[in-house]
């Protein structure tokens, strides 16, 4: 019979050798691919959370409407016509501004569960809490605070500050000069929207400013409307 010779001790260390460094090296390439996914989902999250966010405010700004706030001095302009009331019936801007709020009246997005809602919404954005939330309100009186919709935008945000275009930068609106008068005899232009609102706030230690150009919408005809928002 033919002598049978098998593999020696130290060929199968040296084997074992060989297919534990594939193993570790096939673990470390299938670590850092497993953690760069993963980096890659976590920005993905972070970009559409922000991409959110942004497209929300731009469709608010660009459905804002140049609105008065409603007061008592308006009504009692029909049966007083005197000159020395004139200054007291200006009428005043709706929207108000500062470091953390900004607060305006839009037109609203029709609501498919009811035959008929109501066309003009109060909302407010605040940043409290290292939060910006969106609040949409069911009534645009400025005193109501019945709240319909509270929604979280952003969380983990920081150092967060609106501020006002008028063109000159703000962070309060309205301001102390309200009226801009051209003539002496002329009555002061009332400014009832600043030129651009914008909102600074750093997100994932990164900092962020979007800015936002004020178009104003006409109000609509509310000659032949039921609603009472108009």
């Amino acid at each position: 019979m033919k002598q049978q010779r098998g593999f020696t001790l130290l060929e199968l260390m040296v084997a074992m050798s060989i297919f534990a460094m594939l193993a570790v090296a096939g673990w470390q390439v299938f670590d850092s691919v497993n953690r760069a996914r993963e980096r890659a989902q976590y920005h993905a999250d972070q970009l559409a959370v922000l991409q959110y966010a942004y497209l929300q405010l731009q469709q608010d700004m660009g459905q804002i409407i140049a609105y008065q706030v409603p007061s008592d001095s308006a009504d009692s302009a029909n049966s007083v016509d005197t000159n020395d009331n004139q200054d007291d019936l200006l009428a005043e801007p709706f929207m108000s501004l500062n470091e953390a709020q900004i607060s305006f009246v839009r037109f609203a997005d029709p609501d498919p569960r009811y035959q008929s809602s109501p066309s003009l919404q109060r909302v407010d954005y605040v940043i409290v809490d290292e939060r910006l939330i969106r609040r949409q309100y069911t009534d645009i009186n400025s005193s109501s605070n019945d709240i319909s919709l509270d929604t979280v935008l952003l969380e983990g945000i920081t150092t967060g500050l609106w501020q006002a275009y008028l063109p000159e930068v703000s962070t309060q609106f309205p301001s102390s000069d309200l009226g801009v008068n051209d003539g002496m005899d002329e009555e002061p232009e009332v400014i009832l929207l600043p030129k651009g609102v914008g909102i600074s706030f750093t997100y994932e230690d990164t900092p962020i400013t979007w800015q936002f150009a004020l178009a104003p919408q006409p109000l609509p005809d509310s000659s032949n409307s039921d609603d009472p928002y108009l």
